[in-house]
Formats: structure tokens, C-alpha cells, sequence
């Protein structure tokens, strides 16, 4: 074996040897991204989100929240969760004269619902707390049901 095949080998197994390194540390870059995020175009993690349907209703001469879906039952108590956690709620109007259901203290409204209409809204609770929802429209001051924003906490 003369010295040019000798230094051939050489620079050829050099060359293997960066290819090798190269690939590795570009397989450990493609996962460190792809676990970091940077990769992701939609989140890793489902948002949940509390979604509700309640139908306004006057039975025996008193305005009545009907629970649809989330919570049943007539004037059924709401419950959310705080923070980053939306609440989804849709409100039928399922009597014959116009409602408009506001939550105080969140300062939320649907708006003038009419007779058949709906509308969903969509908010947020900052902290723990329990909120009184009215009908804006009715002569009562009195409050038609509450909604309940309570945090929850990791189990370990």
C-alpha cells in the first residue's frame, strides 16, 4: 500500500466520521425542537372548555332556567372553572315574550332574545366566585340562577 492510498483511507474515514457526527447531533436538534413546540402548529394539549345550554322558559307565571346540556334540571346551579378555562354557555329563549340574561359581576350579556332565538357566549372567570345571572328585561330584581367559577387543582 503506497502513501496516497494510505492518505485516502484516511481523509475518507475522516469524512464517514463527520457525516456520522453530523447526523446524530442533527437527529438530537429535530427532537429537542419537536419537544420544545417549536415544530407544533396546533397545541399538544386539549383546552377545555365547560360548555352549557340553558333554555328561558316562563312556567306558572315565573321565569325558569331549564338546564340542557351541562347542568339539568330546572334552575340548576352553573359551574365553570376560573382562569384560562372558557365557559361556552347557550341560551334559548323558549317563551313567547323577549329575554336578555346578563351575569353580574362578570359583566357578560346575551342579546335581546326574542321569542325562538339563541345566541351562545362565550367568557372567562378571573378568580373563585359565585355570580348571580338575571333577565335585564323582567321587572324582578330578583336573580334567575348563579354560576359557580371554582379552581380546580392537580391531584397527587
Amino acid at each position: 500500500m503506497n502513501v496516497s492510498t494510505l492518505t485516502k483511507n484516511m481523509n475518507e474515514g475522516k469524512l464517514v466520521a463527520v457525516a456520522v457526527i453530523g447526523g446524530l447531533v442533527a437527529l438530537i436538534l429535530f427532537f429537542v425542537l419537536i419537544s420544545g413546540g417549536i415544530v407544533r402548529h396546533v397545541p399538544i394539549t386539549w383546552q377545555e372548555k365547560i360548555e352549557t345550554t340553558i333554555a328561558l322558559k316562563t312556567i306558572d307565571g315565573q321565569l325558569t332556567v331549564i338546564g340542557i346540556k351541562g347542568n339539568s334540571g330546572t334552575n340548576p346551579t352553573l359551574l365553570m372553572r376560573t382562569k384560562d378555562f372558557p365557559m361556552v354557555l347557550t341560551v334559548i329563549n323558549q317563551d313567547s315574550i323577549p329575554h336578555m340574561l346578563f351575569i353580574d359581576g362578570l359583566v357578560v350579556h346575551t342579546k335581546i332574545l326574542k321569542a325562538g332565538e339563541n345566541q351562545t357566549i362565550t367568557f372567562y372567570s378571573p378568580t373563585e366566585g359565585t355570580y348571580n345571572y338575571y333577565d335585564r328585561l323582567s321587572p324582578s330584581s330578583e336573580p334567575i340562577g348563579q354560576i359557580k367559577a371554582v379552581k380546580v387543582t392537580s391531584f397527587e
